[in-house]
């Protein structure tokens, strides 16, 4: 019920420092963007909570640098803050579960043209991901009986960083954000499921690309290098992903300044239409 959310927290209108990807990061919520989105949203995801009282898995998915890992950090700091009553919360990234770059330059993918090039030159498509293992992490977060060490991702030396994230026995929300998640095709076939609620992250083009040749750039490419990499590797990616928004219960849509302007819940559709496409992924020749 929306009465167990505070209408008027002291962080309104005020630029608070939470953590992102292990780095500061300012929150600002506009009073109107508080009782217009956020309180009945986490009145909302309450309700769920009330549904799921051992454990509630969220699942965030939307096309790269829609704010996914931002919004989880969020919801993270505002469980532990104590807005949203109950939850003791941990979020955890996807991006985790990058194979390491010895297996992505031994494997390589074949277009439907003949072409091939290998995985470590598109990092960040499907292939690239130990969905497997993935799985298996999903499986135990939603198994509350054991606590469960997560792998966080290093943006600046892009490696994964094995068990950096300890999920407890007491937490009782688990917020996972990902592209892929709600992918249904082999490797990632029945994923949505793994998620009691499912919520697609969406934002402008324009900001998107913005946000991902700036994010490239942070992370040592050329302004170039970066143009190249999002219009050969991220665009496709975020068109894939877009096929999967129909999986959500949530839509949340960011405005050009990533301000979260409208919700839209919905009735969730879970299928397998949301191909990957035709390529075909192959050992490197030795």
């Amino acid at each position: 019920m929306i009465e167990s959310i505070d209408p008027f927290p002291w962080f309104l209108n005020k630029d608070v420092e939470i953590k992102v990807s292990g780095r500061v990061a300012n929150m600002h919520i506009r009073s109107s963007e508080w009782s217009d989105i956020w309180r009945p949203m986490l009145s909302r995801i309450h309700d769920y909570m009330l549904q799921f009282p051992a454990r509630l898995v969220i699942g965030i998915a939307g096309p790269p640098a829609a704010g996914k890992t931002y919004f989880a950090a969020q919801l993270e700091w505002l469980a532990a803050k104590g807005f949203l009553p109950g939850a003791r919360g941990r979020a955890v990234p996807m991006d985790g579960f990058h194979l390491p770059l010895d297996i992505l330059l031994s494997r390589r993918i074949r277009f439907e043209d003949g072409t091939s090039i290998s995985l470590a030159e598109c990092k960040g498509i499907p292939a690239t991901f130990d969905a497997q293992s993935l799985r298996e992490h999903l499986m135990l977060a939603n198994d509350n009986s054991a606590q469960l060490d997560w792998p966080d991702y290093d943006r600046t030396t892009h490696r994964v960083v094995p068990q950096a994230i300890r999920i407890k026995k007491s937490d009782n929300l688990v917020i996972v954000e990902g592209n892929y998640l709600f992918l249904d095709v082999p490797p990632y076939e029945r994923m949505p499921e793994f998620f009691q609620l499912r919520i697609y992250v969406d934002c402008p083009a324009p900001a998107i690309i913005s946000g991902l040749v700036n994010r490239h750039m942070a992370g040592g490419k050329s302004l170039e290098e970066a143009k190249d990499w999002v219009r050969r590797v991220d665009l496709p990616n975020a068109r894939l992903i877009e096929r999967t928004r129909d999986a959500a219960h949530l839509v949340v849509k960011r405005d050009q300044e990533r301000v979260i302007a409208e919700l839209s819940w919905q009735t969730p559709k879970l299928s397998s239409d949301s191909a990957v496409g035709a390529v075909v992924v192959e050992s490197k020749a030795s």
